[in-house]
């Protein structure tokens, strides 16, 4: 019996570990394949891990599949933030925030309607930008052009792989 327990822990720990390897191939992506001029990228772990917790939150386990999504933004915001600039943690906190309030509120809705994902996504990502505009930026900051320059771009180009990462998500998680 405590083989078999063992075999499991290290299923899991293996799968985690798979997990966060991928997701930091991703952000490797994301900061160099994804970066357009003016230094933007398509937010795609933000938009992983908000699909992925909007995809759970509709299982037979809302709390678990929440718990996954919540999982994809920190292993996600951590290799952001190995990979960037900002203060460590700054990208892994405001994912994880991000991610539990959309997660929280998108529940109630159904997610085959495609203006629910979308809508998650552009919420989630005027909270990620905020949060990480607080973290980075001194007091009395110019909010007005932080959000046309910042967060518009952002949230655009966020969108963009939203539908196609349902998609993905959905096949993912009903084969798991």
């Amino acid at each position: 019996m405590g083989d078999s327990q063992s075999r499991r822990i290290e299923e899991r720990i293996a799968r985690e570990l798979g997990l966060a390897l991928a997701l930091l191939v991703i952000a490797l992506v994301q900061t160099t394949v994804l970066s357009g001029p003016g230094g933007f990228s398509i937010p795609l772990l933000l938009v992983l891990a908000i699909v992925r917790a909007l995809v759970g939150v509709r299982t037979a386990e809302p709390v678990r599949g929440l718990m996954r999504g919540l999982w994809w933004a920190f292993y996600g915001g951590l290799a952001l933030d190995v990979l960037g600039t900002l203060p460590l943690g700054s990208h892994a906190v405001a994912q994880l925030i991000a991610t539990v309030i959309v997660g929280l509120f998108a529940r109630r809705f159904a997610l085959e309607r495609p203006l629910v994902p979308l809508v998650a996504v552009a919420v989630g990502t005027v909270i990620y930008e905020v949060i990480l505009f607080a973290i980075t930026l001194p007091a009395m900051p110019d909010w007005q052009a932080y959000f046309l320059v910042v967060v518009v771009p952002s949230l655009l180009l966020a969108l963009i792989p939203t539908l196609p990462a349902v998609v993905i998500i959905h096949r993912l998680v009903r084969t798991e």
